[in-house]
């Protein structure tokens, strides 16, 4: 039997599970992040269990290094090989809990631990018994922090059912790796769980695993040390393979324009929206600042419209050409309200027109009888019966920002109702909002942050979940946010965004904030009903290519005159 790690002692009060102090017996005993357990007896007629938990802080301090000693400091010489004494060292302790054995839940103590108890370290075995998953219904989304590498490589999994049906966020400030951890999820999501996942991939990020209309894999594996890791992500790229062969996996949508076509060699998918299937009081977001009047033109003109096409898909030039035009086949509508009529022979029209224009123009994402037929969501999604995964990338990259959510919104309403139709249901399907702070922002309303909503409050009756990424929290709809119960966050300095998430979820305790600004490239601090408790986790390797890395300037600069 190897001998056990003996870090520390338990002292002062232990009745706050947040605040554990101890104390160590020297500078090496302990690291930051560390897991340790520790002994425990909940109740008389129960054996003892060990707590698991984790250190947040450490102090030390030395009687001769004091700052108070000021300039003094200066003029201390050690002899050689002399002893350094007088050292005082601490740490905090935030448990996690205890394994329930009779329901293998984690419980946190409720009776304090005993003062003086021994602290010790854990190992991969009791980490591994202590953090069980079902290796079918999850996906690794790393290594424990102080755990990822040699032999004792603790992986950590997450709860594919819990993670997608009760919604995602994913917050950090730029650089830290949120896209890059992302794209883990995704593949894994895609390729190993076989599922449906979106992306409203706002810069053009995640189509680069589709560049040139083939899928390009991460090849620089031969830095991986860990040998299960290099299978899984070969096993993964193996899947993209066969999916892409089945007609599955990845999927490009874009708007109508050359540079596109260009972008995927014509292997993206035109978007060929139905404008109609917006609702009437969706356009005061679409078209803000319509007046009265113009709302009561685009009314008229959008119902005739109907009218005269009675059977979908209508195509959105037969609306252009209607209010652009002379208006007379309108003003002879006999359905026209006395005000509709005055509206009609005003200036409102034409300005209500070209508003319309420039939305159509910008978007460049609506049904026409040219392109042949519109969008299919039953197809995009796939229905319930169909048993290929796929990854669906909507590539939004130089639109503008209302065309963005405009795009964002008409897609994700269709996947609801699609999603919520009894007779024709699609599979599960799970969406991903790229800076989502402009698609469902704190304080305002925009077009795109209604459905958004609608999908954080509804969406789990009817298998639709969501993940919002975002580099600013505190612009964030709290509404949104409070529905997602799985949060990894990420590096953090910005004290507004470290005090929104505290308050938006009870899941963070103080030691996980001050962790933040602290976190490295890469690692993240996942919270929530996907894994068993809070933990520090270093993302592991991507199979595919793409996401948000940074260009090597110097390098794409070159030399003047090589």
């Amino acid at each position: 039997m190897h001998q056990e790690k003996f870090i520390g002692k338990l002292i002062g009060n232990t009745g706050n599970p947040n605040d554990l102090k101890m104390i160590l017996p020297d500078s090496f005993a302990a690291r930051r992040g560390e897991f340790v357990k520790i002994a425990h007896q909940e109740r008389p007629d129960e054996d003892k269990a060990f707590v698991l938990g984790r250190i947040t802080s450490l102090s030390r301090s030395n009687i001769l290094y004091n700052s108070e000693m000021g300039e003094g400091l200066n003029s201390i010489e050690m002899l050689p090989g002399a002893q350094i004494t007088g050292e005082t060292l601490f740490g905090s302790i935030d448990l996690v809990g205890y394994k329930d054995v009779a329901t293998g839940q984690i419980r946190i103590p409720r009776r304090p631990l005993d003062p003086g108890t021994k602290v010790y370290g854990v190992d991969y075995e009791f980490l591994a018994k202590f953090y069980q998953f079902d290796e079918n219904r999850s996906i690794a989304i790393g290594n424990l922090i102080g755990y990822e590498r040699g032999e004792n490589i603790v992986p950590v999994y997450m709860d594919v059912d819990k993670l997608v049906t009760e919604h995602l966020a994913v917050l950090a400030m730029t650089g830290s790796g949120k896209s890059y951890t992302v794209g883990r999820i995704i593949e894994r999501l895609v390729a190993q769980m076989n599922g449906t996942v979106v992306v409203f991939d706002t810069h053009g990020e995640y189509g680069k695993a589709y560049e040139k209309g083939q899928v390009w894999f991460n090849n620089d594996l031969k830095l991986i040390e860990d040998t299960n890791e290099r299978e899984s992500i070969l096993f993964i790229q193996e899947r993209f393979r066969l999916l892409q062969e089945a007609r599955g996996g990845i999927h490009v949508y874009t708007p109508q324009m050359d540079e596109f076509d260009y972008k995927y060699a014509s292997k993206n998918k035109h978007l060929a929206l139905q404008f109609d299937r917006f609702e009437m009081d969706d356009f005061e977001e679409i078209l803000p600042g319509l007046t009265e009047p113009q709302q009561r033109v685009l009314d008229v003109a959008i119902r005739y419209w109907k009218y005269k096409y009675p059977h979908p898909p209508r195509d959105i030039k037969d609306l252009r050409e209607m209010l652009s035009g002379d208006l007379e086949e309108l003003r002879s509508w006999d359905d026209l309200s006395d005000a509709e009529s005055r509206a009609l022979s005003g200036r409102s029209a034409a300005v209500a027109s070209m508003k319309l224009n420039r939305v159509i123009n910008e978007a460049k994402s609506f049904y026409t009888r040219a392109i042949g037929e519109p969008t299919d969501i039953y197809k995009l999604i796939g229905e319930k019966n169909d048993k290929l995964g796929r990854l669906i990338i909507i590539d939004l990259q130089g639109l503008s920002d209302d065309a963005k959510q405009i795009v964002t919104a008409l897609v994700s309403s269709e996947i609801m109702r699609a999603a919520s139709d009894k007779q024709r249901q699609i599979r599960p399907s799970f969406l991903i909002y790229e800076e989502g702070h402009n698609y469902a922002p704190a304080g305002t309303q925009n077009i795109s942050k209604k459905i958004i909503k609608k999908i954080a409050a509804e969406g789990r009756k009817f298998g639709v979940g969501f993940a919002i990424v975002s580099q600013r929290p505190s612009k964030l709809d709290p509404d949104v946010t409070s529905q997602c119960n799985t949060i990894i966050t990420m590096r953090l300095k910005n004290s507004d965004d470290q005090r929104f998430i505290a308050k938006t979820s009870d899941m963070l305790t103080k030691a996980d904030i001050d962790e933040l600004p602290n976190l490295s490239t890469g690692e993240a601090l996942i919270i929530g009903r996907s894994i068993p408790a809070p933990l520090l986790v270093k993302v592991g390797t991507k199979a595919l290519v793409h996401g948000g890395q940074s260009p090597e300037v110097v390098k794409e600069w070159g030399v003047f005159g090589g």
